[in-house]
């Protein structure tokens, strides 16, 4: 089962399904290849059906792979610590370099946690108190004081920020601050931080949208805190620490913000739905013959039947800012999304977690506080409609996929991407008790 609390993805209980795929407009005569690592029976291993996966697998290929709406990917099941299958599509294969994007809030919150246990720092601590950057004394629009932001905020996207993206959320749901906030940036007004320490003491500036644990709403700037508070704590950056702390511990080689120049020819690039184009178009600073571009394209993408406008950023261009991702001269390491590695390394992860914390040579790589605090909702004083703006659905703390909304453009109905096919995206687990009782 995988769960979602905050910003981080949880995988909790024995079994982790995981896929990393990428888009591509090309309809490529598919590669599937079936990796087992099980002596067990065929038919079964550890109550797990292959025929059944393998034929989720298929499906997975015929529909997405064949019809061009991916270029490639790789599937893997993993359970109590034990890979039961790895498939690989298309071009692309467990050594793949991907960027991980949003997934690095992960592994974020995870350095989060190690914070609180190793330096005695509880979720409650008010974060101005961690991060000599942020404010203690913060505001919304109207100019009210509000109540102080504190580390479970950050960790669960309940801060109430004002930055807001049109690729998460859209136009006609941004508050009168969120949109001034856009404007300015597409615009280019102000100097762009160089370092996340900048990015944050540029944040602190800005009013909140709703008081901190109000509201949950998916947003990156938490992460951002929470990183700079294992900075100051720690006396090195983000990147440094998860390479001594996260991926070196857990042999996860090939992961990182920058990645060794010999994995150049494995990385892949990035491309978009076009129906995500407008949005991408809409947060975009400079000129606006750039975003009239990106809007034509998308336009024109969904007229001539495209399934993605591919190589918009080639492959080994950064995540977020344009240098390579092997450039060592990169000083902003973005923990809401910068993270970047092979498939091979992800199933590491997994097999970790789904293996009480233990590494392959039974070494506890991340400790019980950690797996048991990522696996605990700890926002019970939220009510519905737990997401900011979203349409109370009855049972539920949020809407999924199949519901009927009401007709509102102002709703942020999911809280997650308007590109994505395949989930809803950035959902927080909730008590299945409460959510009944609504």
């Amino acid at each position: 089962m995988v769960h979602k609390v905050g910003v981080a993805t949880v995988l909790g209980g024995a079994c982790v399904l995981a896929g990393l795929f990428h888009w591509s407009n090309l309809a490529l005569t598919p590669r599937l290849q079936v990796k087992r690592c099980s002596t067990k029976s065929p038919r079964e291993v550890e109550g797990l059906s292959l025929a059944k996966l393998e034929g989720l697998a298929q499906d997975l290929e015929r529909r997405y792979i064949q019809t061009g709406k991916l270029k490639g990917g790789v599937l893997a099941v993993v359970r109590a610590g034990k890979v039961v299958g790895i498939w690989e599509f298309g071009e692309y294969n467990s050594e793949t370099v991907f960027k991980f994007f949003s997934i690095s809030k992960v592994f974020t919150a995870i350095a989060g946690l190690q914070l609180c246990e190793e330096k005695g720092v509880s979720l409650e601590t008010p974060i101005s108190s961690l991060v000599p950057e942020w404010p203690a004394d913060l505001h919304d629009e109207s100019g009210s004081a509000m109540a102080p932001l504190l580390l479970k905020h950050c960790l669960t996207h309940t801060g109430g920020f004002s930055k807001a993206l049109p690729t998460v959320h859209p136009l006609s749901s941004f508050r009168l601050t969120e949109l001034q906030r856009l404007h300015k940036q597409i615009c280019g007004a102000g100097k762009n931080p160089e370092t996340l320490r900048e990015a944050v003491k540029l944040e602190g500036r800005h009013p909140q949208i709703f008081g901190p644990g109000d509201h949950f709403n998916y947003c990156g700037v938490g992460s951002q805190l929470v990183a700079r508070a294992v900075e100051e704590a720690f006396g090195m950056s983000i990147s440094e620490y998860m390479e001594k702390h996260i991926f070196s511990p857990a042999s996860m080689d090939s992961m990182g913000f920058v990645l060794d120049k010999s994995l150049s020819k494995q990385c892949v690039s990035t491309d978009y739905h076009p129906w995500i184009l407008p949005a991408v178009a809409d947060g975009l600073p400079g000129s606006r013959w750039r975003r009239l571009r990106l809007r034509v394209m998308g336009m024109l993408g969904l007229l001539c039947g495209r399934k993605v406008v591919d190589h918009l950023k080639p492959a080994g261009s950064g995540v977020i800012l344009p240098l390579k991702i092997w450039d060592r001269s990169l000083k902003f390491f973005h923990p809401d999304a910068g993270i970047v590695g092979t498939g091979a390394d992800f199933v590491e992860w997994l097999k970790i977690m789904t293996n009480n914390g233990k590494g392959n040579d039974a070494r506890q790589i991340f400790s019980q506080f950690v797996l048991d605090a990522l696996a605990t909702p700890t926002t019970p004083e939220l009510q519905p409609p737990f997401a900011l703006d979203a349409p109370t659905t009855r049972g539920r703390l949020f809407p999924v996929r199949g519901d009927r909304l009401p007709r509102n453009k102002a709703h942020r109905p999911f809280n997650s991407f308007p590109g994505q096919k395949f989930s809803l995206g950035g959902c927080v687990i909730v008590e299945p008790d409460k959510a009944l009782a609504t």
